[in-house]
């Protein structure tokens, strides 16, 4: 997705909209008295560098460009929504995925989701993300989903009865893709959405942000090879404040900022397959060779492969994205400082992955591991390493193969747990 930018990426909006609530912090923030109200011309920076996803995709340490397979990645790249499954045997098929991030095993106020080596001070905190897909014959289609909710206080201290602000965001994305030759090259466009929200704990009116943007992405799987490519282009969005009629671009008598921005995102991955077949990771599906052979594909047409045979059961994946800076953005600790505002994400930054998934029992469970480094848009501060893992365990056949998912991602004032929910593939 454009705007997380895969995501998607839904906790760093919050933290972002949710600390523009605490402008309570910063006198220098007011309006003049007698002044009009009007919006800070500075914007705040949408931190993309925070891994967010399904639990395969957070186990795999975010690496997930270049493997590109299922309802639950297409958020990373939008081409696995015409990547036809090695076992698909009709010319249709749905994917289905529903995950639970952030359980509550933590409390928000020790985290630093930022990487400014603060925590954030947030309260309860909470994220869901569903995604579905259909596809048809070399087409797919689909609709992803993330709604993430967390408050904060009003004041600078929280205690008892205190104020709070409960910020909420839904990011979507409704995308399509074509595969084309032999299902060797995908192509994907996508169309995202996000609507930000924050609002007193006593009610009173809601104020909003919102933008829509476009997403590329492609995926190359040559047969009879043990790897892929996968490429996807997130360009600068920012998300303006959308006023309704009447509406006071405040919140507690405090003037927010303007709009909120998020940093374009170029993203290279790769993956591998090892073991005995490994050369089988690129394989046709059945309905995609019946297809080839009914339209008399030009190209001689792969040998149909026997059902159950091995396909590798190492699987490493590659990822690095590049950070574009961005202009006027300013940091999280500015809301909570009486000082001069500080500039931040001005510069690039690169962001390396990389996960390993291991099929420990064949069919029934598989093991996840991976690695990666958060780059912090604060000048001066070194990147955060962090070490993510999973599994994921077959439970039930139903109309279905039926998964449970779970995953971790680990850091300094980090953490985050998952569960998913979908087809064993």
């Amino acid at each position: 997705m454009a705007r997380r930018t895969a995501p998607a990426r839904g906790a760093g909006w919050l933290r972002s909209l949710g600390c523009a609530a605490l402008l309570g912090a910063t006198p220098a923030a007011w309006a003049q008295e007698g002044e009009p109200e009007a919006p800070r011309p500075e914007r705040l920076y949408f931190n993309t560098g925070t891994l967010l996803g399904s639990a395969r995709v957070v186990a795999l340490g975010g690496a997930y460009v270049g493997i590109a397979e299922g309802a639950a990645g297409f958020p990373s790249n939008l081409a696995a929504l015409a990547h036809r499954g090695p076992a698909l045997e009709k010319d249709w098929d749905l994917g289905v995925t529903l995950s639970w991030l952030d359980l509550p095993f933590t409390g928000g106020r020790k985290r630093d989701l930022d990487n400014d080596g603060r925590p954030d001070e947030s309260e309860d905190r909470r994220q869901l993300l569903g995604g579905l897909l259909l596809q048809y014959k070399r087409f797919g289609i689909g609709f992803a989903l993330r709604n993430s909710v967390v408050t904060y206080c009003a004041t600078v201290a929280c205690a008892g009865e205190s104020e709070r602000i409960r910020v909420s965001l839904t990011q979507s994305v409704l995308a399509g893709a074509v595969a084309f030759g032999q299902d060797d090259f995908i192509l994907a466009l996508g169309l995202y959405a996000a609507q930000a929200s924050f609002r007193l704990s006593s009610g009173g009116d809601e104020l909003r942000y919102g933008d829509t943007g476009v997403e590329v992405d492609m995926l190359y799987r040559p047969h009879g090879r043990p790897w892929r490519l996968g490429v996807t282009v997130r360009p600068e969005v920012v998300a303006d404040w959308r006023e309704e009629p009447g509406q006071s671009p405040t919140l507690a008598g405090r003037p927010l900022f303007g709009a909120v921005v998020a940093p374009a995102v170029l993203s290279l991955g790769a993956s591998w397959r090892f073991g005995e077949g490994a050369e089988r990771y690129n394989r046709l599906s059945p309905a995609a060779r019946r297809q080839l052979l009914v339209e008399g594909d030009a190209l001689p047409v792969p040998e149909e492969e026997p059902k159950g045979v091995p396909a590798g059961r190492w699987l490493i994946s590659a990822q690095v994205d590049l950070i574009s800076g961005v202009d006027n953005a300013v940091p999280l600790r500015s809301f909570a400082s009486t000082g001069e505002t500080e500039s931040v994400g001005h510069t690039s930054e690169f962001a390396p992955r990389l996960g390993v998934e291991h099929d420990t029992v064949p069919g029934m469970i598989r093991l996840r591991a991976g690695v990666y480094g958060e780059p912090s848009p604060f000048d001066g501060r070194p990147a955060r390493p962090h070490v993510t893992g999973g599994f994921e365990v077959f439970i039930f056949r139903y109309w279905e193969d039926w998964a449970l998912t779970a995953s971790f991602d680990l850091a300094r004032r980090y953490t985050n747990v998952g569960l998913s929910v979908g087809f064993w593939r």
